[in-house]
């Protein structure tokens, strides 16, 4: 999956919640959080992942696409 589906994926995630009334700001900042949480683990692991050299340069690049959304 290209990280501009991943990102926006994960923001539409927070959007189309069922208990949560959230603007697109608000779905935005959430899966930052989450990829930052991901990241945090992902820069112990140095395999290739999703065509980049490792999951953190790929979920750096997700971060970058939900900033563009």
């Amino acid at each position: 999956m290209r990280p501009s589906e991943k990102a926006k994926e994960l923001t539409d995630k927070y959007m189309n919640a069922d208990y949560t009334d959230i603007s697109i700001h608000g779905a935005k900042q959430c899966a930052l959080l989450c990829v930052d949480e991901i990241q945090e683990h992902a820069q112990m692991i140095e395999t290739e992942y999703e065509g980049y050299n490792n999951a953190y340069q790929y979920f750096l690049q997700v971060k970058l696409e939900i900033s563009l959304l």
